[in-house]
């Protein structure tokens, strides 16, 4: 047997010399690794220069070797080739041992892979099993160790290494499992990375702590074996627990990162994913992380008192959930289902051993995903059917009012349950938020905040539908004659509807239009029966902060590539497009819809805002677009697909507190001041102290008591048949 085997092993190595001949000429050159660069992360900073996040194709950040500590490069050696520094690229012996165990089990069972040569194979070959590039990565592996120092080869070795979580490279790695640079590494720390090009899935710190214990404390034993640590040290470090940044579990997933990666791959490439270039763009990452939790809070909020069910946000809990499940299949029961098929009009969802072709409506799922899926009655029989529950979400975007940089914005409740970012894409019925046009384009056109309008219903012929409509008010709450400011501030759509009848379509629509929304002439364009985007609504409510001065949405500041080139910049554009006498009106009357009107939850806030709500027929959409002198933000919540969120379900209760949740933090990072005062714009007591453009401030006398009728409280009209208006100038 022996005999055999020393014959067996004599004839592979003939042959092996013979396939090392043939293949030398079938290799690649190593010579181009002389101005090898490795693809880099694209950075992204905040507008205060601190780093955001990345986007990339690998996540990558090279650092020479003198800025690697010994202990790190120690622990890699230790644990991927103890030999490092005294073979030639190959390690006969380890090489022996291993082929030994392959023709034991007649396939490749045990690999003998030096540094250089998994710096060979991730370099220059496929990652396929067979004795063809096992012979070409031993070769080039070589080639390597002629032409450059064990150091170099164990630099890029360090960099280019995939160590789990879309981590290339130890500096990658440092960041996101513990948050620091790789200079700043504990020797446990080093040890963890040091065990995780085995198998990165297999020891993944955030998901097999016990398990990367055992390898970490492996990679410990070894480094103390080869005399690189103390017994002392092996055993303090050995005790030491995993102690890993959890919170960047899902590092890179961020719906504002994603709007700008789209923005570089449409205008320079994959290519530019991979240069480490460097982004400066317009988002605070104070706000923005911020911006997340709020919405988050606010959404579950509204999910609780509604008693909506809620997925966890994390994938791995999800689908543990959805494996121990125990289904029973009876009308009511809710439980967590897989979609097998995503088709236009339907989706094939499994909960555990049933399927079921279940209807969609605008609901932005994939194969793969995992819903929550409720069992239904199917007709008179006792058969079950399932329908697919919503999850109940919601879009922030908050902007700088006097440049239109975009501060933070977050397109869904989780980024993990759903990347689709609705503050960009989703178009959706602003409802009473698309108000303030109306009444801007009345005060364009003469009328001042206390002209009177009936607001008793009227019909209205409805070209889109072809027939007559009714407005409504909210509640079914009825209303005689009512100012313009009254009309606004409490919401009331049958004199907002009236009053578009008196100004004609013409004005309205130019106003939408010089404020980025088409609006179209029909009576219910009045109440938003048209479709805008958070970003949009709210990009129209930064014109009015800013007193009619719009200024375009933009996120990036300037491109930098690495060769610190400005390959691009940006500067805010604005243009005044509307009259700042008018809007500083406008601004005023929305301060009364938080003041005395339908967001006077928000009156003792603190700072000087104003602002709108919005809610659509049946509770679908639910909007707030507020702002102070100096930052605008929107919110909006509501399924996507066209669903009741229940009744009640309006502006001021579902996103008005989301809102307040977020500006509570961002507008009191700016100082508390009033919205400045264009000449021509004068404040008259009235008694409520009013905002009018100059030579129309009489109209607020006394005189008008018939018109101010049901309005004003009877002891103030007392009041102003006593005092006549002071007119006061405002500079």
């Amino acid at each position: 047997m022996r005999r055999f085997l020393v014959l067996l092993l004599g004839a592979f190595f003939v042959l092996t010399l013979f396939a090392i001949f043939v293949l030398s000429f079938d290799l690649p050159s190593v010579e181009k690794l002389k101005d090898w660069k490795p693809p880099e992360a694209t950075l992204i900073y905040d507008y205060k220069g601190r780093v955001f996040g990345d986007v990339a194709v690998q996540r990558r950040y090279y650092v020479p070797l003198k800025d690697i500590p010994p202990y790190v490069r120690e622990a890699f050696i230790s644990a991927e080739d103890r030999n490092f520094y005294r073979h030639f690229g190959i390690d006969p012996v380890a090489v022996l041992r291993a082929l030994i165990a392959n023709l034991r089990e007649r396939e490749i069972a045990q690999g003998a892979s030096t540094i250089t040569q998994q710096l060979a194979r991730n370099l220059f070959l496929t990652p396929e099993k067979s004795f063809k590039r096992k012979l070409k990565e031993m070769l080039l592996a070589i080639k390597i160790e002629r032409t450059f120092s064990k150091d170099k080869i164990l630099e890029m070795y360090l960099n280019y290494i995939y160590l789990g979580q879309g981590a290339y490279g130890v500096e990658a790695a440092s960041r996101i499992y513990f948050g620091k640079h790789v200079k700043d590494l504990t020797l446990d720390e080093a040890a963890l990375l040091a065990g995780l090009p085995k198998a990165p899935t297999k020891y993944n710190p955030f998901r097999n702590p016990e398990k990367v214990k055992e390898r970490r404390n492996y990679v410990l034993q070894r480094m103390y074996e080869d005399g690189y640590i103390t017994q002392e040290e092996l055993q303090r470090y050995s005790s030491m627990p995993i102690k890993v940044k959890l919170e960047n579990r899902y590092y890179g997933m961020d719906y504002f990162l994603d709007y700008v990666k789209d923005y570089l791959v449409e205008n320079y490439g994959e290519a530019i994913l991979a240069g480490g270039y460097k982004v400066y763009t317009t988002i605070d990452r104070d706000l923005q992380a911020h911006a997340r939790e709020a919405l988050k809070r606010g959404v579950m909020r509204v999910a609780k008192a509604n008693g909506i069910p809620f997925l966890p946000d994390d994938p791995y809990e999800v689908q543990k959930r959805y494996q121990e499940q125990k289904v029973e299949l009876k009308p009511g029961k809710v439980y967590i289902g897989k979609v097998l098929e995503v088709n236009s009009q339907d989706l094939k969802v499994e909960v555990k051993d049933y399927q079921f072709n279940v209807q969609i409506n605008q609901m932005p799922v994939e194969k793969g995903d995992y819903v929550l899926v409720r069992f239904v009655k199917k007709g008179k029989k006792a058969e079950v059917s399932a329908e697919v529950l919503p999850d109940l979400e919601g879009a922030l975007v908050s902007l700088d009012a006097k440049t239109g940089a975009i501060r933070a914005m977050v397109g869904g409740y989780s980024y993990l349950r759903s990347p689709y970012n609705r503050a960009v894409y989703s178009k959706r019925q602003p409802g009473s938020a698309i108000k303030p046009i109306i009444y801007l384009a009345a005060l364009m056109k003469g009328y001042t905040q206390v002209s009177t309008i009936d607001a008793t219903p009227k019909s209205f012929y409805d070209p889109s539908t072809g027939k007559e409509w009714t407005p409504k008010n909210y509640e079914g709450q009825e209303y005689g004659t009512v100012t313009l400011r009254t009309a606004l501030a409490k919401s009331i759509n049958t004199a907002t509807v009236n009053l578009l009848s008196e100004i004609g379509f013409d004005m309205p629509i130019q106003v939408g239009r010089d404020l980025g929304i088409e609006l179209k002439p029909y009576y219910s364009m009045a109440l938003g029966s048209i479709e805008v985007t958070p970003l949009e609504l709210t990009s129209a409510y930064q014109a009015f902060a800013n007193l009619g001065k719009k200024c375009q949405p933009y996120f990036i500041e300037k491109i930098v590539s690495p060769d610190g080139k400005v390959i691009e910049s940006h500067q805010p554009k604005c243009e005044q497009v509307l009259p700042p006498q008018e809007v500083r009106v406008l601004v005023d009357m929305l301060r009364a819809v938080v003041l005395e009107g339908t967001a006077v939850s928000a009156s003792s806030f603190g700072r000087i805002i104003a602002g709108k709500t919005g809610t659509t027929n049946d509770y679908m959409d639910a909007w707030f677009v507020g702002f102070s002198p100096y930052i605008v933000t929107g919110v909006w919540v509501g399924y996507d697909m066209k669903r009741s969120m229940g009744r009640g379900m309006a502006g001021a209760k579902v996103a008005l507190p989301i809102w307040l949740d977020f500006m509570s933090v961002a507008a009191f990072m700016y100082p508390n001041e009033d919205f400045p005062v264009p000449e021509g714009v004068v404040l008259v007591n009235c008694p409520t102290p009013m905002y009018f453009v100059d030579g129309t401030q009489g109209v607020c006398s006394a005189k008008q008591e018939d018109e101010l009728k049901g309005i004003v409280d009877p002891d103030i009209l007392k009041k102003m048949e006593q005092e006549e208006p002071k007119v006061k100038e405002v500079p």
